[in-house]
C-alpha cells in the first residue's frame, strides 16, 4: 500500500509537509465500510482519527433516543478529546458510506511529541483549535436553545429551610 498523504487541514493545519510526512509514520490507515462503528459511546477510546475520505455521523443517546450531533467529512477529526482526557467516548461515530481514516493512539502521539517537539506543538495547536471551535459551537447551541444544565437550575436546588428569628 502506498503511504497515506495527510492533508494540511483541520488538526494538521499548522504542520508543514515534512512534519506531516513524519507524523503519518506514527499512525495507521483504516478503510471503512457503510455502517461501520468507529467509536462507540460509553466504551474506551484512546485514538484520534483524521477523516481522509467519506462522511461519518456523530450521535449520542439521550432519554433513550438517538440524537444526531454532527456529520464530519474529509479534513476533520474524531476522538480528539481522548488525547487530553482518555476514557469513555461521549458519542458514537459511524461511517455513513465507504471512507478512509488515518488514526494515531495516545501512546504513539506522545512518542511523536517527544521525538519531534516542534511538529508536536503544531499538532497540539491544531487539536486545541478544533476543540475550541467545537466548544464555541456547543455554547451557541446552549444559548440559542436556552439549555440550562441541571446543576444550575433553581428548580433542582433545595430551598433553604426557614430561619426562626424568634
Amino acid at each position: 500500500m502506498a503511504q497515506v498523504n495527510l492533508p494540511r487541514t483541520g488538526i494538521l493545519a499548522f504542520m508543514d509537509d515534512e512534519a506531516r510526512d513524519l507524523f503519518v509514520t506514527y499512525g495507521s490507515h483504516l478503510p471503512t465500510t457503510p455502517g461501520q462503528v468507529i467509536i462507540r459511546e460509553g466504551e474506551p477510546n484512546t485514538k484520534v482519527y483524521i477523516v481522509l475520505a467519506g462522511s461519518f455521523n456523530v450521535g449520542t443517546k439521550s432519554s433513550g433516543h438517538e440524537v444526531h450531533l454532527d456529520a464530519v467529512g474529509a479534513g476533520d477529526c474524531l476522538g480528539e478529546v481522548a488525547v487530553f482526557q482518555p476514557g469513555l467516548a461521549s458519542a458514537t461515530v459511524t461511517s455513513s458510506g465507504p471512507g478512509e481514516l488515518w488514526y494515531i493512539d495516545v501512546e504513539h502521539l506522545q512518542q511523536f511529541l517527544l521525538d519531534y517537539p516542534h511538529a508536536g506543538c503544531a499538532a497540539v495547536l491544531g487539536i486545541n483549535t478544533i476543540l475550541s471551535r467545537r466548544l464555541k459551537r456547543a455554547n451557541s447551541v446552549i444559548r440559542s436553545n436556552q439549555i440550562l444544565p441541571g446543576f444550575l437550575s433553581v428548580r433542582n436546588r433545595k430551598r433553604p429551610e426557614s430561619v426562626n428569628h424568634g
